[in-house]
């Protein structure tokens, strides 16, 4: 209890401060105390209660009419029952708005957009219990238009004044309410560090970067209501677009909330009369310029939201392909260990009960079947072995990767083909290279793939093949053969498997052949993440 009372003492004491203020700067800028009330003091309060837990509703409505009724008092104004009567009835509206006042951004701007435009038509509808009637005859009003301008413009004062309660309400609303949850979100929403020795020896880092262009742009801002001419003077509220949409693009919706704001500052600033005409402009100005910031700038945070979901969904669908991409390499690494070992042995066994039966059956169709049998178990075992390359490369796993792509150079007799291979294994010093299994066996795949082609239709003399090891890997393979289409040759299901098991470890797959130039050839480039 006693923390609640010190609690609501020192919000009532901060609320009439502010409160206060903001009617001192209001009344300043329209020059009628009572809609001056309407402008900033209301949306404070609005801002307020919107973010405050309804224990300290009393605090908060208590200093705003305690306020009230004391510069009713001081200014002589018994009329002031309706702001107060205003300020009253809205409690209702906030007390509902309150209870679907969670979740996404979003939904609470949606939220604010509601709770402010309801609050003013409310406001509208308690002033026009003072304002004059509007229903006149129409005989009577004719009369009234026919007798000169000062009677007709007595007419539309009413529905002025009204226009006016609504107009200073809603761009009130739109400037602090949205600024109230900024504040709240920063201080309320945010993980705080706690202040241990560690954090109080680290020295204070300012984003200088950010104060300067903050500075920079709120200067241009007067600079451009101040310093035009008179005959471009109408261009002004477009420079104030830029630095609404700078900040936007950087800081969502709460950069171009502040924009809006510097932007206010410097209308405000720069105003030159006192007129209704003016003020109703400058309210007009500020009012379209908070609306469109906030939503130019709710587009921009709501498309980034999207983009980095984006790259999550990627990010995880890369994470799943190199899953698969690794369990198919252990389940051909497992299945090709098995195949070896059991036929190998089944075969083995075979053979050597074919030459029992040669040594044991003396008749020429024994010899004959048992010389057959052995042939075709050979022949099993030649294809099985291929087979088993073609699933795991046995090579990879006995010799590493440089020199499997040694040996499957010679394998392919390149140098019987006429083809001169040259390979370049640039590996760091300084660094253990420790590639994983489906790195190792996807390169290997790639050189197979591209040599076997290389082989079969390049015509080429010369081929190089470089592997570097950065932070990423490298893979170049070129040779100066005819050359062909690339979209041609990535409709077969060798090359296209290879891209597409690259692009599923997250790399880069880059065909390109000069097929009909003077500089025939083909050049196979492949970026591979360390995994």
């Amino acid at each position: 209890m006693r923390n609640y009372g010190i609690t609501s003492l020192c919000g009532w004491l901060l609320i009439s401060c502010s409160w206060f203020c903001l009617w001192v700067l209001s009344y300043y800028f329209i020059m009628e105390p009572e809609l001056a009330i309407l402008l900033f003091p209301f949306a404070l309060r609005l801002g307020t209660v919107l973010h405050t837990p309804k224990r300290y509703w009393l605090a908060v409505y208590g200093a705003e009419w305690w306020l009230m009724v004391s510069l009713a008092i001081l200014l002589d104004q018994p009329q002031w029952l309706s702001v107060i009567a205003a300020s009253l009835i809205s409690v209702p509206i906030i007390w509902f708005a309150q209870k679907y006042y969670y979740g996404s951004q979003w939904r609470r701007l949606c939220v604010m957009g509601v709770v402010i435009f309801s609050t003013a038509l409310l406001n509208v509808l308690v002033f026009s219990s003072q304002i004059p009637s509007l229903q006149m005859p129409s005989l009577q009003i004719l009369s009234l238009q026919m007798q000169g301008v000062q009677d007709a413009a007595l007419i539309t004062a009413p529905l002025y004044s009204l226009w006016m309660v609504f107009l200073v309400s809603v761009t009130g609303g739109l400037m602090l309410v949205p600024s109230c949850y900024l504040i709240w979100s920063y201080l309320f929403q945010k993980s705080w560090i706690p202040l241990t020795v560690n954090l109080v020896s680290k020295p204070i880092e300012l984003r200088s970067r950010h104060v300067v262009i903050y500075v920079v742009l709120f200067a241009l801002s007067i600079a451009a209501q101040v310093g035009l001419p008179e005959e471009l003077r109408r261009f002004a509220p477009f420079c104030l677009a830029i630095p609404i949409i700078l900040l936007a693009f950087r800081y969502g919706w709460q950069g171009a909330l502040l924009g809006t704001l510097l932007n206010s500052v410097a209308l405000i600033a720069a105003r030159s009369g006192v007129s209704n005409m003016e003020i109703t402009d400058l309210l007009l100005s500020l009012s379209a310029q908070s609306l469109t910031g906030i939503l130019l700038g709710m587009g921009i945070q709501r498309q980034r939201e999207l983009n980095q979901k984006l790259r999550h969904e990627l990010n995880r669908n890369h994470n799943l392909s190199r899953q698969l991409v690794k369990a198919e390499e252990s389940v051909r690494r497992d299945i090709a260990r098995e195949l070896h070992d059991e036929i190998g042995q089944n075969i083995t066994a075979i053979r050597t009960q074919a030459s029992i039966l040669k040594r044991v059956e003396n008749t020429p169709m024994g010899e004959s079947c048992a010389s057959t049998i052995e042939s075709l178990s050979l022949n099993i075992y030649d294809t099985t072995k291929g087979l088993l390359t073609q699933l795991r490369p046995k090579t990879l796993d006995d010799l590493g990767l440089e020199e499997a792509i040694h040996q499957l150079v010679r394998e392919l007799e390149c140098e019987a083909n006429g083809i001169s291979t040259t390979i370049i294994w640039n590996e760091p010093t300084d660094v253990d290279l420790d590639l994983s299994d489906a790195t190792s066996v996807t390169l290997y795949r790639i050189c197979q793939e591209a040599l076997n082609n290389m082989v079969k239709y390049a015509q080429a003399t010369e081929a190089k093949i470089t592997i570097t090891f950065e932070n990423d890997i490298y893979l170049t393979v070129k040779d100066n053969g005819v050359g062909f289409k690339p979209e041609e040759a990535l409709r077969g299901f060798g090359l296209r498997g290879m891209k597409e098991r690259v692009q599923a470890l997250g790399g880069e797959f880059t065909l390109s052949s000069d097929s009909g130039t003077q500089k025939p050839g083909t050049a196979l480039h492949v970026v591979l993440p360390k995994l």
